[in-house]
């Protein structure tokens, strides 16, 4: 059974078929109406006036209409690959359909965008991630900003990441706070930190060996 959210696509895609499908039955139409209208005139003049304004709006409204409904189903078939079909990768849905890869991924963005995808995101122009299914997704962003902050367990000395003023170590299971961590010295540090420690370290060795 399909989400409510997922059927929103799906409620739009049919609605333009319908709309489509009356503009083309429409200008079809038109032709032997006009027609009529003026052979017969009197009261079918009306009949007349109501052709042309099918033929107009036939010939001009339904390619456009067609096109916007073969979109929809375009993105009808991507929803269900990547809901359905579990397929999480922009570069796997490029090569499924034939696709550039740029293309394809502002194809899912904008399926994200008018809602057609709830819940997901495209990351680095490449992963589809369901916000649904990931435990932390702030810390998943945090991490792909290079901003993920990793604390010292002042009791264990493991290392784990604390959003909050308050956190737990997932190891020892010690209630940590901000100022714990101030007061027993320890160390806050991101993705660069193992570098920071590798050239300081650099740093102290060619001193000593100076020094001798």
């Amino acid at each position: 059974m399909r989400a409510p959210d997922l059927d929103v696509l799906e409620t739009k895609r049919r609605t333009t078929f319908s709309w489509a499908f009356g503009l083309t039955v429409g200008l079809l139409l038109s032709v032997p109406m006009i027609v009529c209208g003026f052979i017969y005139k009197g009261g079918y003049i009306a009949i007349a006036v109501l052709g042309i304004v099918l033929a107009v709006s036939g010939f001009y409204g339904s390619p456009l209409v067609w096109v916007h409904f073969g979109n929809l189903t375009h993105f009808s078939h991507l929803q269900r690959d990547i809901t359905s079909g579990g397929v999480r990768s922009v570069k796997m849905l490029a090569e499924m359909y034939n696709k550039n890869e740029k293309v394809m991924a502002t194809d899912v963005k904008t399926m994200v965008t008018k809602s057609y995808l709830p819940g997901y995101v495209v990351l680095d122009n490449e992963r589809i991630i369901n916000k649904n299914e990931v435990r932390d997704f702030s810390a998943l962003e945090a991490e792909r900003a290079g901003t993920l902050n990793l604390v010292q367990c002042p009791f264990c000395a493991a290392k784990f990441q604390m959003l909050n003023d308050v956190g737990e170590c997932p190891y020892c299971k010690s209630e940590i706070t901000k100022e714990m961590l101030v007061n027993k010295k320890a160390t806050a540090y991101n993705k660069d930190y193992g570098a920071q420690q590798n050239n300081e370290a650099a740093k102290t060795t060619d001193t000593k060996k100076i020094k001798k």
